[in-house]
């Protein structure tokens, strides 16, 4: 029954459907009996051939492949056959043997060594007229397993040209079957910044929906990011690419232990990185995984890790929302809208702002001043003046001792067409002056 469960797990055929009928389709091919002394290809090795047996243990099936590796290339030169069937009974055949067994991937580094090619025949059999999606995702996945197992046998250009073929428009492979081929060779540091850094890459692993989307292809999707978070240039380019939300709508969305399990330990990965821990202090990570918690889940211990990443988060929110950070950006001259530009921040930070002689507070009127002030910032900084006025005993008085009234009551009136932010946040910034105001004539 285990191992019936297993199968299911392993073959997810390309177009989402249910694992029963992958399964089956699994089971159909390597029903078939290739009759190996009928091939050209094959009919000089054949008495070899014919005691590898599909439902054979691996250990048995690799030894005797080592033992007569040239029984290697003919199983490659037999992948350039008309006949599609012995075709998906070999690739169907590898694609198992490696699955099961990683240690045979020594067939394919015994192979490179007298000359055997695999390179060649499955790049031919991807650009074949006629190819079946079947055969082309496996042989998609059974070349960039390898390239990413034996790196230094394949060159740049090998890489290249594979990804021209997969990554066109009219390439033979299904969706999934491309995803899976990126994650193979996104596995291995000797090739994963020339991956990434070729066009439609990024396209292929981002475009996925998280509402969307089949499980496999999500998980796919998480796979190469955690790929990516392990070189340090490439983790740097995935804040723009705004990484951390395509990861918090798939933990919001999806209910697939596998996949939430990988989200976690990417976030693990992510948490050492400073700028990308600001995006998951910002954007909401910790609410999105703290959820988590309340889900049914099989696995008990799955319930430990998300109290456990959830616990990690905690100690960045902590540490990030303080009032060292908020003025770090003023200094910047630039601010964007986040955590510390919210009102939890300033019920908590509103009378640190005395430090220094309210340094922070003169700063945040200079950007308000300031002629060369971009909208988003002219927007946030009148925001945060609103929250000081409210937040702290004293707001009014020191903000009147600034003389920046006159500018916000400027920016309210503006008519530039980009200002539609900024005119409502002064709006709301001069209501809070005016209610403080109020408010202090209400005392005795």
């Amino acid at each position: 029954m285990a191992e019936a469960a297993g199968l299911l797990e392993k073959y997810t055929i390309a177009d989402g459907s249910d694992l029963v009928k992958a399964a089956e389709t699994h089971k159909m091919i390597l029903a078939f009996k290739p009759d190996w002394d009928s091939y050209e290809a094959t009919k000089g090795c054949a008495h070899i051939m014919k005691l590898i047996e599909a439902d054979a243990p691996a250990i048995k099936n690799k030894s005797l492949i080592l033992g007569h590796i040239s029984v290697l290339g003919a199983c490659m030169t037999a992948m350039s056959m008309q006949d599609s069937k012995p075709v998906q009974w070999l690739l169907t055949f590898f694609y198992d043997l490696l699955r099961e067994d990683s240690t045979s991937y020594s067939i394919f580094e015994e192979g490179a060594k007298i000359g055997v090619s695999i390179h060649k025949p499955l790049v031919a059999l991807l650009g074949k007229q006629g190819v079946d999606g079947y055969s082309a995702d496996k042989a998609a996945w059974l070349l960039t397993a390898v390239m990413s197992h034996l790196p230094r046998s394949f060159s740049k250009d090998d890489v290249k040209g594979l990804l021209a073929i997969l990554l066109d428009s009219e390439s033979p492979c299904t969706e999934l079957g491309v995803l899976e081929a990126l994650t193979n060779l996104l596995k291995t540091d000797v090739f994963r910044t020339e991956v990434w850094n070729q066009s439609g890459v990024l396209d292929r692993i981002f475009s996925i929906d998280p509402k969307s989307a089949p499980s496999p292809y999500l998980y796919k999707c998480v796979f190469a990011i955690w790929m990516l978070s392990y070189d340090p240039e490439v983790t740097k380019t995935l804040k723009a690419h705004k990484v951390i939300i395509k990861l918090r709508e798939i933990l919001t969305y999806s209910r697939v232990e596998k996949v939430i399990r990988l989200c976690l330990t990417v976030l693990r990965n992510f948490l050492t990185n400073k700028g990308l821990c600001e995006d998951i202090v910002e954007e909401g990570i910790l609410e999105a995984v703290q959820q988590l918690e309340f889900e049914k889940w099989r696995d008990t211990e799955l319930y430990e890790e998300i109290r456990e990443v959830a616990g990690q988060i905690s100690l960045e929110v902590s540490e990030m929302s303080n009032f060292d950070r908020y003025e770090r950006e003023l200094q910047t001259g630039h601010l964007a809208w986040g955590f510390i530009h919210s009102s939890p921040f300033w019920a908590q930070n509103a009378l640190k702002f005395e430090s220094n002689n309210f340094r922070a507070l003169k700063l945040l009127a200079g950007l308000l001043l300031s002629p060369l002030t971009d909208a988003t910032t002219l927007a946030v900084a009148c925001h945060d003046l609103g929250e000081f006025v409210t937040s702290h005993p004293l707001g009014k008085k020191q903000v009147a001792q600034l003389q920046v009234k006159e500018r916000v009551m400027e920016l309210m009136s503006s008519t530039d067409g980009s200002y539609r932010e900024v005119r409502r946040e002064a709006l709301l910034c001069c209501q809070k002056m005016m209610l403080n105001k109020w408010q202090d004539m209400d005392k005795p």
